[in-house]
């Protein structure tokens, strides 16, 4: 049997041909600035998420979140997927439940930045937050399954939030 390993290896791609899927930075992330009447560049949107690859496999998928200064992603967690996240550029926290069920109790702070990598759990609520006053917070987030799940919540162990 071992015999027959590297015969099924040289055939196997040839019975199931698969092709190399690109996607390009500016469709991920296209220009989020307009001009405003001082001649700055300021953003509307303070938090970004785009597909970058998704629905090529259903073991993974990967986006791009991008947090401008003084923001924060929801509070969210990802259902059954189990998350790594990479810090591309910037500096940033990445907030974790509190430890005390009660609700003046502080969420769990664990500083970021460039190209730092966090794993987050299935099921488990965090928030990215950009305390900066200038720079961008830019995460590849790569997630278990085919396609993101996003799952918003009202607070920290609260209701889905509802759009």
């Amino acid at each position: 049997m071992a015999s027959l390993l590297p015969l099924v290896q040289d055939i196997l791609p040839m019975i199931l041909p698969a092709s190399i899927s690109i996607t390009k930075a500016a469709d991920i992330l296209p220009p989020a600035t307009e001009n405003s009447a001082s001649g700055e560049n300021v953003s509307r949107v303070r938090v970004i998420s785009r597909n970058a690859v998704v629905d090529k496999t259903d073991k993974m998928c990967a986006s791009v979140l991008l947090i401008k200064p003084n923001s924060s992603s929801p509070i969210h967690h990802h259902g059954e997927q189990e998350t790594i996240l990479y810090v591309s550029s910037g500096k940033g926290v990445l907030l974790g439940p509190p430890k005390d069920d009660d609700e003046v109790a502080q969420a769990e702070r664990r500083a970021l930045e460039q190209g730092d990598f966090a794993f987050v759990p299935a099921w488990t609520e965090h928030q990215a937050l950009n305390e900066s006053n200038e720079q961008d917070l830019l995460l590849v987030v790569i997630r278990s399954g085919g396609s993101p799940v996003d799952v918003n919540l009202t607070t920290w162990g609260g209701r889905e939030a509802k759009p």
